[in-house]
């Protein structure tokens, strides 16, 4: 083959000649394996990034299953339970939506913009509001039950675990919150403002701040151990095996030992990141402000593919059978095959896509800059 074009590389050549053995025996047992063969010696040789560009893509064409128009712009990300979907939005309410058909349900005024995730526990909605108040209201009727107030406007989404609910807030603290009452059980201050959504796992509350600091903390607010970055930690971290793993605006992907916060390894992203990881195989996929969603191994800490929007990526991918779906600020939702990063679709929206996808039974639900919330079928 090299004798006719030598352009094409030692290791393809191998592949060829696996595939084109006289005995069958001999060849690749199926076409997966071939195929699984090729795409490593894409990733080695540097050919995939080249490859993922120059397949067809659909990009026009796809249409939203339904679409609802907000007040103001959505910048976070929504949840989703028992056939309802509820998102924040910079009107200052909560919408609760029916997700089969984007029908208008109820919603909660705050006197603030929404930008954290619900979380639905105990069949009500706890979230938190640029107002400095932690809100649980009823999943049914959209009445408040009760409010919590802190000193700062709050941007970590809350996290429950043993009735209790864990968030940061920019007065600094960490706070712990009975879920039942509402009462204040303890807080954890810190020397800047936590926008990080706590990571609740081997009995500790994993967070970072804005100034670079992050944190492992037991369920009393003891810390147990402390990392520090070059810049905020305003990504959420994420857990997989041992290891926990969060970006930083130093444009740092990090992976920390979770017993005691040492660097396992760095990956270097092109700018700053306020993207939360997502995990799939031994893959992380991550977005930066250089406009690319990076697919990074975690045994070797090498990148496996990149794959270039046209603005900055803050959405957190979401994962969902052997895609990877991301909003960029440049208004576009993408959907990516996850092992390549071949692009399969985007669907583009009037404004940024700030906020994360979620994936459901085969439908993407997100919000956007443009006012609205849309379905897609995945």
């Amino acid at each position: 083959m090299r004798r006719i074009n030598s352009n094409i590389s030692i290791e393809i050549e191998a592949v060829v000649n696996v595939a084109l053995q006289y005995n069958p025996s001999d060849r690749f047992p199926s076409a997966s394996a071939m195929k699984e063969a090729l795409m490593n010696v894409a990733r080695k040789t540097g050919a995939l990034s080249k490859i993922t560009s120059a397949l067809p893509v659909s990009s026009g064409g796809v249409k939203p299953l339904w679409s609802f128009k907000c007040e103001d712009e959505i910048r976070g990300t929504p949840v989703l339970n028992q056939g309802m979907l509820y998102i924040g939005c910079y009107d200052n309410n909560l919408y609760a939506l029916n997700a089969a058909d984007g029908k208008f349900q109820w919603k909660y005024a705050t006197d603030g913009g929404i930008v954290t995730r619900p979380i639905v526990y105990d069949n009500n909605v706890f979230f938190g509001s640029e107002d400095k108040r932690l809100h649980v209201v009823s999943e049914r009727t959209g009445k408040v039950l009760w409010t919590y107030y802190t000193e700062g406007k709050i941007y970590s989404s809350p996290r429950i675990a043993e009735g209790h609910i864990f968030f940061g807030s920019d007065d600094q603290d960490l706070h712990a919150v009975n879920a039942g009452s509402g009462r204040s059980i303890w807080k954890y201050s810190t020397e800047a403002p936590i926008h990080s959504t706590p990571l609740i796992a081997n009995e500790l509350i994993y967070f970072g701040n804005e100034s670079g600091t992050f944190l492992a903390v037991d369920f009393r607010g003891t810390m147990k151990w402390r990392f520090q970055s070059k810049r905020a930690v305003t990504s959420s971290p994420i857990i997989k095996g041992q290891a926990i793993y969060f970006t930083s605006l130093d444009g740092t992907l990090y992976s920390l030992d979770a017993k005691n916060g040492w660097p396992i390894w760095k990956f270097r992203l092109g700018k700053g990141s306020v993207s939360s990881p997502a995990i799939a195989d031994d893959f992380a996929f991550v977005g930066a402000a250089d406009g690319f969603i990076y697919c990074v191994d975690l045994r070797t800490a090498k990148e496996v593919w990149r794959f270039r929007t046209e603005n900055q990526v803050s959405s957190s991918p979401a994962i969902y059978k052997d895609s990877i779906y991301c909003g960029s600020v440049d208004g576009n939702m993408y959907c990516l095959e996850y092992r390549t990063g071949r692009l399969r679709w985007k669907f583009e929206a009037q404004g940024a896509i700030t906020g994360s996808p979620i994936v459901f039974d085969d439908i993407v639900y997100f919000g956007s800059t443009d006012h609205h919330v849309y379905a897609l079928f995945a």
